[in-house]
């Protein structure tokens, strides 16, 4: 008997920006994972629904009804879109998938398709040769006037890329970048959390700079900085009140959360 025909794919919405600065071979990685039986089986209708978030009951109105979620069964799988077979369920978050679908969506990337749970620590494609400096200094920022400033300095010299970057054996060029935070209890916690993402290569990649246009060089990674210490959000500076919990959100979504972060971990000298 031929084996039932299953195209898996996950669409890792937080990736998006990514697999757009990465090779083809690498954006076919993150969004076709793997088809196994005979050829010429399931329609691509439910793969595209998927991709458009229909499968995950992201909210997407359609001309017709609107019916149950699909991903509401126990027996349905939002990865292959068909009937579980060999199920295996999440134990954080409890979503249950084909054990063959959500073994070869953990391979791109570990976490919950669903509801993006990650599972294990998320390691990035930050250069390995960067530094993380920290200091402190006694004036406000424009709405911590009853603060200092914790002042954190990133450094990357230039080097070659390596397997995970979009070039690899080609050089790239480095970076120096100045990021401000309130020395407030909340700003410190972020600076924790940034020190852990760091540490997890979370910070940076290697791509195409969104303001000059060059390519195979060090760029922020989706975890938004405050590069100036006045100027308002415009100017990538305060005041900006909800700052500290939006960057909060971006570092959750990577992983990186208070819970995750030992109080005994040192601060980055």
């Amino acid at each position: 008997m031929l084996k039932k025909t299953k195209l898996v794919l996950v669409f890792f919405r937080n990736q998006v920006r990514e697999t757009e600065t990465t090779s083809t071979r690498s954006t076919m990685n993150h969004r076709n994972l793997t088809s196994t039986g005979a050829s010429g089986g399931k329609s691509s209708a439910p793969l595209n629904a998927f991709v458009n978030g229909q499968g995950r009951g992201s909210g997407a109105e359609s001309a017709g009804a609107v019916g149950p979620n699909p991903c509401d069964q126990e027996d349905y799988c939002c990865i292959c879109m068909d009937k579980i077979q060999r199920k295996k369920t999440l134990d954080k978050c409890q979503h249950s998938f084909c054990r063959e679908c959500i073994d070869s969506a953990f391979q791109v990337k570990s976490c919950c398709p669903v509801c993006m749970t990650l599972y294990g620590n998320l390691t990035g494609t930050q250069p390995r040769n960067g530094q993380m400096t920290v200091t402190r200094q006694p004036f406000g920022l424009p709405g911590y006037e009853g603060h200092g400033t914790i002042i954190i300095n990133y450094s990357f010299s230039d080097g070659i890329q390596e397997p995970e970057h979009p070039s690899p054996g080609v050089g790239y060029r480095g970076t120096f970048r100045e990021a401000y935070l309130p020395d407030s209890e909340e700003g410190n916690k972020v600076l924790r959390l940034l020190q852990r993402a760091f540490q997890q290569r979370l910070v940076f990649t290697v791509g195409t700079s969104a303001t000059t246009g060059r390519s195979n060089t060090v760029i922020w990674n989706d975890i938004h900085h405050k590069t100036s210490s006045h100027g308002g959000p415009q100017c990538f500076g305060y005041p900006d009140p909800g700052y500290l919990l939006r960057v909060q959100e971006e570092l959750r979504m990577k992983g990186i959360t208070e819970e995750g972060v030992s109080d005994s971990a040192g601060r980055v000298q």
